[in-house]
């Protein structure tokens, strides 16, 4: 017969896990990854003004039908491509043309996430969110931010934790946060 401390079946047992319904797992994003989109969140804006620096430049090279126009008062044959935008437009390169509908639709994406982060930043009680805010978004000194906030710092650092760990869970319950890929 096995001895009764190598009983693990929940109850009283100290050493026995906490008991959770069957099929509900409680997953919880760890602090280090909050962290980690919530310094993403402050590149957001400069990630996707570059893509759009891409896009608009990639549009002036291949898309520009300036000088495409001949008008030099020569009649014209009736056959084969005539108009100066489908010619341009047949001769963009096909790299070209994925490059930009790829990072159109990682922009898209970006914006997402940008808006899920800040709606969870918002669903936040005051404290937390100003906080966080100056400390992670702003990047202000915790002496800064105590003096703003009236605590100390301390004080400031403690519900920080609190507000890293309400937005850890806030974070993993919001699908488009949890399924975004974060650069490492």
């Amino acid at each position: 017969m096995a001895c009764c401390s190598d009983y693990s079946g929940g109850g009283l047992n100290p050493k026995s896990p906490p008991h959770k319904p069957p099929g509900r797992k409680e997953r919880i994003m760890d602090k280090e990854k909050v962290v980690k989109i919530l310094k993403f969140y402050k590149t957001i804006d400069e990630e996707i003004s570059l893509n759009e620096s891409v896009i608009e430049e990639l549009h002036e090279r291949y898309y520009s039908t300036v000088g495409a126009a001949r008008l030099d008062g020569m009649p014209r044959g009736k056959g084969g491509v005539s108009s100066p935008v489908e010619t341009t437009i047949l001769n963009v390169p096909e790299s070209a043309y994925n490059t930009i509908r790829e990072l159109t639709e990682a922009n898209t994406k970006l914006n997402k996430v940008k808006l899920a982060i800040l709606k969870e930043l918002n669903s936040l009680p005051y404290l937390y969110k100003a906080i966080i805010i100056e400390f992670y978004i702003r990047g202000l000194q915790w002496g800064r931010i105590s003096e703003h906030l009236h605590y100390s710092e301390r004080q400031c650092k403690n519900v920080r934790n609190h507000a890293l760990e309400k937005l850890s869970k806030n974070f993993d319950a919001n699908k488009t946060i949890s399924k975004f890929k974060f650069p490492a």
